[in-house]
């Protein structure tokens, strides 16, 4: 099969087409033919070696996957080949950008109806974390007042969705050219980090009050930051854990003075979390957002998009033409 591999950590040219053997499913697995594969800033951390995973080379990123079930393994109950999946591999395993890819059941759900292969790659990672976080960890509810770092992204631009449709008033960062957007999404207040202080923007919006919550998904002195927009009881929830050098344990002070919450996210592999997901797509209560899709041999350049942090949505690898 082709897949796009790297044999050693550094830049993006170091991504390069390689003939492999095809998976083969054990027990309790899945061989899914993909049909797309979503890109995330996981997959460039892990090319930079950022993350340190004890993985071997030659490894395979891409840890969002839409295909079909090719064949099954053992014991396997809940497939059976043909049908459309959609899934986020463990980031130890191999990933999605090859032709082939085995997975345990455990972790897949059926790809929602209505949605194209390269939307339905779009959802798993960022969609799930964004679900965890509000939902799992910070148990919003209708009426809270929420706070999403870096709402254009792939995690933020769904946050924003999720709680919009909980009924949460939705407070967001943004750049001034995603301002518009971000408004589409759902946010009711979007603030322009480059001009604007947003702890200041969030306590004049809620006089002096605060949010209930802050999903961070940026880290450094956003995260020391978004303690002093917090409600008292309010809690954030941080999902960038390779970016903490601004943040420093005196940035907890502000924590300690309003009984705060941090919930520290890596996000969990669960078919309960997808098929949460795939009720609200396929009911459009929450849409989508891809913003380009390339062919596999182009993956560098969607690795050069998103080390930029200024992308939209999700950029998707097409590995089957639809």
């Amino acid at each position: 099969m082709k897949a796009m591999i790297i044999e050693g950590y550094g830049g993006a040219e170091l991504l390069k087409m390689s003939i492999l053997p095809v998976p083969q499913p054990g027990p309790g697995e899945l061989l899914v033919k993909v049909h797309a594969c979503g890109v995330n800033p996981v997959d460039y951390k892990i090319r930079q070696g950022l993350l340190p995973l004890g993985l071997t080379f030659p490894i395979i990123l891409g840890y969002d996957i839409s295909g079909v079930v090719e064949s099954i393994g053992p014991g396997v109950e809940s497939f059976v080949p043909g049908d459309e999946v959609f899934y986020s591999p463990e980031l130890t395993t191999p990933g999605g950008y090859a032709e082939y890819h085995v997975v345990s059941e455990a972790i897949v759900s059926l790809k929602p109806d209505g949605l194209s292969h390269a939307e339905a790659a779009s959802i798993p990672l960022a969609a799930s974390t964004a679900w965890q976080a509000l939902f799992d960890r910070a148990c919003i509810e209708a009426g809270d007042v929420v706070l999403i770092h870096g709402a254009a992204g792939g995690v933020g631009s769904m946050a924003v969705q999720l709680a919009n449709w909980a009924g949460c008033e939705v407070f967001a960062t943004a750049s001034t050219s995603n301002r518009e957007y971000v408004e589409e999404l759902g946010a009711d207040v979007v603030i322009d980090y480059t001009s604007a202080n947003f702890v200041e923007v969030v306590r004049e919006e809620t006089g002096g009050q605060g949010v209930d919550m802050v999903l961070d998904t940026v880290g450094g002195d956003v995260l020391a930051r978004s303690f002093e927009t917090l409600a008292p009881h309010g809690c954030v929830v941080s999902i960038a854990p390779e970016n903490l050098q601004g943040a420093s344990m005196e940035a907890l002070r502000a924590a300690f003075f309003k009984n705060a919450e941090l919930h520290c996210l890596f996000v969990e592999r669960r078919r309960d979390t997808l098929d949460a997901l795939a009720r609200l797509l396929e009911r459009r209560f929450i849409e989508p957002l891809v913003e380009e899709i390339l062919p596999l041999d182009k993956v560098a350049n969607a690795h050069g998009r998103l080390e930029t942090m200024h992308g939209r949505g999700k950029i998707v690898l097409r590995i089957v033409e639809e």
